[in-house]
């Protein structure tokens, strides 16, 4: 086994960074009327991404996890606190560490169906959007001991839709014989 498979997109600066380069322009637009205006906008727009549109959608965008030697890592992201300290300090992220022993069942779901480890090559993800708000349901659902999981796979399907599958067969492949 390779010392790690990862899914998804590993956190950066570019929500913040985004945030802020869009509410400079939407701030230089007001600034044809008048710089009241301009500030406006600037703030309003600024506290419109950092605070309700990548908290929404950051599961989605930065998803990132890996199966490991021993267990599954992925970013914490269980309350809207974790969310926004993911956005506003990306480097001091924590990630959540699932330990193959705590796995009582695996399935990868789509819109329509559920697929569980036997039902590798019968998965058909449907074709995702880049909008992460046209994004159909697609992700690795992890049974535990007293809750499940949810771990993206839809971001892969965007970026890599020809190598999704297979890395997606050897992840359920591995989990298979770790549980």
């Amino acid at each position: 086994m390779p010392d790690t498979i990862e899914f998804g997109k590993q956190l950066t600066h570019w929500p913040i960074l985004v945030s802020f380069i869009l509410s400079f322009f939407a701030g230089g637009f007001g600034l044809i009327i008048n710089i009241n205006l301009a500030l406006m906008l600037f703030f309003i727009v600024l506290f419109l991404l950092t605070f309700i549109y990548f908290p929404s959608y950051l599961p989605i965008l930065f998803g990132h996890w890996q199966l490991e030697n021993h267990g599954i890592s992925y970013y914490k992201m269980n309350s809207y606190r974790d969310k926004l300290k993911m956005i506003f300090a990306p480097n001091k992220v924590e990630f959540q560490f699932i330990s193959y022993s705590q796995i009582k069942s695996v399935r990868v779901v789509t819109q329509d169906q559920k697929y569980s480890i036997t039902d590798i090559l019968t998965i058909k993800p449907d074709k995702q959007s880049v909008f992460p708000w046209l994004r159909k349901p697609f992700f690795l659902e992890l049974e535990l001991n007293k809750n499940t999981v949810n771990l993206d796979l839809s971001f892969d399907q965007v970026h890599d839709p020809h190598n999704t599958l297979f890395r997606i067969s050897n992840a359920l492949d591995i989990l298979g014989k770790r549980i």
